[in-house]
Order: C-alpha cells, then structure tokens, then sequence
C-alpha cells in the first residue's frame, strides 16, 4: 500500500478567502466566525452574551 495514500487528508483543507472578514465577540474579543454580514444578532458561544450590532456598528470590532 502507498504511504502517501494514508497521509493524505481525507477532507482537504479549506482555502482563506481574502473577502471574507474574521468577527469576534466584542465582550470576550474570541472568535466566532468569517464571512460578509448585513445584521449580527446572536449569542456568542464563550461568554454567553446576547450580540446585537449591524455593518456600520460591527465594523470596528473585527
């Protein structure tokens, strides 16, 4: 059997996309994903805390 075969991911891995921007929680400043938002109303899941905040708001929390 090729070793090479069983090295190889099975899943590859995902490329960054320069247009997609990197949001953070602006209580606990952690990650919490990437893409292109209009409108952010969720619950951060490290510190539990309500976010509510549009484009124009978020903008320099990222």
């Amino acid at each position: 059997m090729d070793e090479k075969k069983d090295r190889d991911p099975i899943i590859p891995p995902t490329q960054n996309d320069p247009n997609l921007k990197v949001y953070r929680c602006p209580h606990c400043h952690k990650f919490l994903f990437k893409g292109n938002i209009q409108r952010l109303h969720m619950v951060c899941h490290h510190c539990q805390v309500m976010i509510h905040a549009d484009e124009i708001e978020y903008t320099g929390l990222c």
